[in-house]
């Protein structure tokens, strides 16, 4: 039986090569499971599915613990998230998940003044509202509210 999922305020986002390899090698590290309904493959991207090995990059998952934490593992590709350069094993964004899409757009808003919006907060294909940001301090911040079914048109 899947373990229930619990949506967390903060989830840690490893940025890693060989994501498949890698979500396997922390279930095991940790005795964690998989969140499958949570884990996006670049081939499930609109566009990317003929991408040379899409089938095997996982775009955004989820490892849930025991005790209600959980860590995200995707894989490091292209250009960073908001440029720079990626630096292996300080590739961390720190990801936020809400349930009130208002209080998602105040902390949003919060975290992007004196910083740089470098995804706009919005709804997206896979059933979130998104966004991410580069707060004055130079952390960053990734944003996730999971819409209603159907919110995605609203």
């Amino acid at each position: 039986m899947a373990p229930k999922e619990i949506f967390q305020r903060f989830v840690p986002l490893l940025y890693v090569r060989e994501s498949l390899d890698a979500i396997a090698f922390y279930t095991d590290v940790f005795g964690v499971e998989e969140l499958t309904e949570r884990t996006m493959l670049l081939s499930q991207v609109p566009g990317m599915d003929k991408t040379p090995g899409a089938d095997r990059t996982v775009v955004c998952s989820k490892l849930q613990f025991t005790d209600g934490s959980a860590l995200g593992v995707a894989e490091l590709y292209g250009t960073p998230l908001g440029g720079g350069e990626h630096v292996i094993g300080n590739s961390i964004h720190v990801g936020l998940v809400h349930e009130d899409p208002a209080e998602q757009r105040t902390a949003f808003d919060r975290l992007a003044k004196d910083g740089q919006v470098l995804e706009a907060l919005e709804n997206t294909f896979w059933g979130a509202a998104y966004g991410a940001v580069r707060d004055k301090y130079g952390v960053i911040w990734e944003t996730n509210c999971y819409l209603p079914q159907g919110g995605q048109d609203e």
